[in-house]
C-alpha cells in the first residue's frame, strides 16, 4: 500500500494526496495554499511498494541517537574479480555466502560508527555483486557508485560553472574536427595505479565499438595518446560540442574504466567486483539482506590534499516505509531522507529542530506535453492544434496545487537556471506566451474545421475528435494528474479524451513507435545548450508511425527548423556571435510547439543536522543537492561533524 492510499481513521481530518487531487478534479477548483498544499506534496523519490500480496518487510528498530553506536564489522578487502554472485566480503577478505532472504530488510541498522557515517536513504536496490556500468542491470548506479565511487573528467554546477576534476581542460583545432583532452596528472585508481590517457582511449573505444557497447554511430575515427596525460580525439566530422559528453550533467554520460583491469576480461560479462574507480570512497561491503551499500574513505585517495571528506563512511540503503523512516529520522538515524514533502513538513511543524528542507533546486527537465506531430495525424500535425492544447493548460494551478512544492510555470523548454538565461529571449517569449485561455483554444479548433455539432461534440471530417494521453507514471502522481486535468479540459470543449498510466516497457514501446496522441511526462535534453534539446527534431531521424524512432519520438517534419538545427550543430555554443541563430531556433520552436512546456520541476530535499552540518540550503545551493546525481560527492565533501561546528 502506497502512502498515497494509506488507510486512515474516519476521524482523521488529514486528506491523502490522492483524495485531495480527486477533490480538486471533481470540483475543477484550485487548491488553497498552506496546509492543503503541504498535504498535496510529494517526494523526490516515490516510495516503492512490494509485489502484490506481500507486506513491506519490517525494519529493525535502530538505536536512538543517544545509544551507543554498533561496532563496525572488520572488512578491509573485497572479493576478487569474478566473485560468486550473492557473496559479500568478510574479515580477512574471505567470502561468505549471504543469499538475500525472500523479504530483504529495508532500513537496516548500519554496521559502522554512527558519528563517522552519513546515512543516505534511496529507492529499492536490487544489484549487489556487479559494478559494470555498461551492461543492463550491471550495477546499482544510485547506491553510491556514481556519487562517491566514480568520478568524472568535468562537472557541471547549477551556477553554470564547469569544474575540472579528472580532466584539466579541453581544446579544439580550428575547424572542431579534433578535440584534445588534458588529464590531471595526480589522479590514481583506488588500487594505486595511475590514471592515464590509455584508460580514456580504451574507454572511448569500447563505448564506440558496436560489438561491445556502441550504437553503430561512429563519432571518432581515432584516439591518440601522445603522452600519459593527453588524449587527442579525431572526430568523424566537426563537432563543437563533443566535449559535452565528458561533463557530468546529472550522473555523467562518459565513464572511464581502468584498462589494466578491464582489458583482461570480457567487458560484456565482467562484474568489476571489487569496483576499481578513482573516487574518495571505496566499497567496504554490500549487504543484500539489508539492501545496503557501505562505502569507506580511501586513505590513499589521489586528491586528499584538496578534497578530504570528513565522513569516514557513507551508507546508501533502501529506505524503510515512510512512517518508519520518519521515526528513524527523528532519532537521528538518517541523514538524507527519501520521504516526501508532506512527511517533511509534518516533522518540521512537529517541532523537530534538526531538519533542513531545500525547495529551490530545479531538475533540468521541466514537465510538459509531447505531441505526436506525424503527418498522418491531420489535426495534431498542425501547429494551431498544438497551440490550442497549450491554451487548455492551467500552469498556475498545476504549479501551486499539483506539484510536490510550489513551482513556477515554464515558458522555455529548459530549467530556469542562471546559466540558461543566456539562451532566453524575452522579446520572443512575449510573442508566444504560454497562457491558459480555453476560448482561444476553441477558436483555433474552429479554424481547423474541428467544430461542435448540435450535441456539443467537436467533429472533424465526419468523425468526433479524439485526443488521448498516456504517461509512464502511476495514477495520482503529478504527471498523471497533469494529463487528467488536460483531458478534462479537452472534454469540456467537446473533444473525446482519456488518460492512461502505462508501465515500463509498454509505455516505452508506444512512445518509440509513435502509437499515442499526447505524452504527459518531462522535457529533457538541455543542460549545456539548447542545441541538445532541438536535436530530437532533426528530420533525418523521422520514422513513420509503427517504426521505432528512439531519437525522434514526436515525429515532427519541418524543413525550416531542420535547417536551423543543422546550423546549430556546427555552431560553437560559447561564441556570442551565434546567439542570433539560437534566437531563430527558439522562435521556430514556439511557432511549431511540438513539445509544450508546463511547469519547472522543483524537487525538495530533506537533511538531518544531528550528526552532520554543511548541507545545501535554500540560501546556499552550492552544488546539486540531490543524492542520486554525480555532484552529490561535493555535498559529502562539504560536511562537518555537528559536534565540532
Amino acid at each position: 500500500m502506497s502512502n498515497a492510499d494509506e488507510v486512515r481513521s474516519p476521524n482523521d481530518p488529514r486528506l491523502t494526496r490522492r483524495q485531495l487531487i480527486e477533490a480538486m478534479l471533481a470540483s475543477g477548483g484550485v487548491l488553497a495554499a498552506g496546509p492543503l498544499l503541504a498535504a498535496c506534496g510529494g517526494g523526490t523519490q516515490a516510495t516503492p511498494t512490494p509485489p502484490s500480496g506481500q507486506a513491506p518487510a519490517a525494519s529493525t528498530p535502530p538505536a536512538s541517537a543517544s545509544s551507543p553506536s554498533p561496532s563496525p564489522t572488520a572488512c578491509t578487502t573485497c572479493p576478487s574479480p569474478g566473485a560468486t554472485p550473492g557473496v559479500t566480503p568478510t574479515a580477512g577478505g574471505k567470502q561468505a555466502e549471504e543469499a538475500p532472504p525472500q523479504q530483504p530488510q529495508r532500513g537496516g541498522t548500519i554496521p559502522t560508527p554512527r558519528e563517522q557515517t552519513v546515512v543516505v536513504d534511496q529507492a529499492i536496490f536490487t544489484i549487489f555483486d556487479s559494478f559494470n556500468p555498461f551492461i543492463p542491470n550491471g550495477w546499482q548506479y544510485n547506491g553510491g557508485a556514481q556519487q562517491i565511487l566514480v568520478e568524472n573528467l568535468f562537472y557541471w554546477l547549477p551556477t553554470g560553472e564547469i569544474k575540472p576534476w579528472l580532466g584539466k581542460e579541453w581544446k579544439y583545432n580550428s575547424d572542431y574536427s579534433e578535440l584534445t583532452l588534458t588529464l590531471n596528472p595526480k589522479v590514481k585508481w583506488n588500487d594505486g595505479q595511475p590514471f592515464t590517457s590509455e584508460d580514456v582511449k580504451y574507454s572511448l573505444e569500447i563505448q564506440q565499438d558496436p560489438a561491445l557497447f556502441g550504437s553503430g554511430i561512429k563519432e571518432f575515427d581515432s584516439v591518440e595518446t601522445p603522452d600519459e596525460h593527453t588524449v587527442v580525439i579525431k572526430l568523424t566530422k566537426p563537432n563543437p560540442r563533443y566535449h559535452q559528453r565528458f561533463i557530468c550533467g546529472i550522473i555523467g554520460s562518459f565513464i572511464v574504466v581502468p584498462k589494466h583491469i578491464w582489458s583482461k576480461h570480457n567487458p560484456k560479462t565482467f562484474r568489476n567486483n571489487p569496483p576499481v574507480f578513482t573516487g574518495p570512497y571505496v566499497l567496504d561491503r554490500a549487504i543484500p539482506s539489508q539492501l545496503m551499500f557501505v562505502w569507506k574513505k580511501n586513505p590513499n585517495y589521489w586528491n586528499k590534499d584538496e578534497f578530504d571528506p570528513a565522513p569516514q563512511y557513507v551508507v546508501y540503503r533502501t529506505a524503510p516505509v515512510p512512517d518508519s523512516e520518519v521515526q528513524e529520522f527523528k532519532r537521528g538515524t538518517v541523514d538524507v531522507a527519501s520521504f516526501d514533502y508532506t512527511h517533511a513538513m509534518a516533522v518540521k511543524n512537529g517541532g523537530y529542530q534538526n531538519i533542513i528542507i531545500t525547495t529551490k533546486f530545479r531538475d533540468p527537465c521541466p514537465r510538459g506535453i509531447h505531441v505526436n506531430c506525424d503527418p498522418s495525424k491531420p489535426l495534431l500535425s498542425d501547429p494551431r492544434a498544438r497551440w490550442a492544447i497549450s491554451y487548455l493548460i492551467d500552469r498556475q494551478k498545476i504549479g501551486t496545487a499539483v506539484w510536490f512544492v510550489p513551482t513556477p510555470p515554464a515558458q522555455y523548454p529548459w530549467a530556469d537556471y542562471e546559466s540558461n538565461k543566456k539562451w532566453s529571449n524575452d522579446s520572443i517569449a512575449s510573442k508566444y506566451q504560454l497562457t491558459y485561455d480555453p476560448k482561444k483554444a476553441e477558436q483555433l479548433f474552429d479554424e481547423l474545421g474541428a467544430k461542435k455539432d448540435s450535441s456539443g461534440r467537436r467533429m472533424y471530417k465526419g468523425k468526433q475528435v479524439e485526443i488521448n494521453i498516456i504517461t509512464p507514471v502511476a495514477v495520482g502522481q503529478p504527471e498523471y494528474v497533469i494529463g487528467q486535468l488536460l483531458s478534462q479540459e479537452l472534454q469540456k470543449i467537446g473533444i473525446k479524451s482519456s488518460v492512461r498510466a502505462l508501465s515500463g516497457s509498454v509505455f516505452s514501446d508506444k512512445q518509440s513507435k509513435g502509437q499515442y496522441d499526447l505524452l504527459s511526462l518531462w522535457i529533457c535534453g538541455e543542460l549545456f545548450d539548447p542545441a541538445q534539446f532541438y536535436s530530437q527534431f532533426d528530420n533525418r531521424q523521422y520514422k513513420p508511425i509503427g517504426k521505432d524512432a528512439s531519437s525522434d519520438q514526436v515525429r515532427l517534419k519541418d524543413q525550416k527548423f531542420q535547417e536551423l538545427i543543422l546550423k546549430l550543430n556546427n555552431a560553437n555554443p560559447d561564441d556570442p556571435k551565434n546567439k542570433p541563430l539560437y534566437d531563430q531556433a527558439l522562435e521556430r520552436f514556439y511557432q511549431l510547439l511540438p513539445v509544450i512546456p508546463i511547469i519547472q520541476t522543483t524537487y525538495p530535499k530533506v537533511y538531518n543536522t544531528t550528526y552532520w552540518t554543511g548541507w545545501p540550503t535554500d540560501d546556499n545551493v552550492y552544488t546539486v543537492p540531490l543524492e542520486w546525481w554525480g555532484q552529490f560527492m561535493f555535498v559529502i565533501g562539504n560536511l562537518k561533524p555537528a559536534k565540532s561546528s
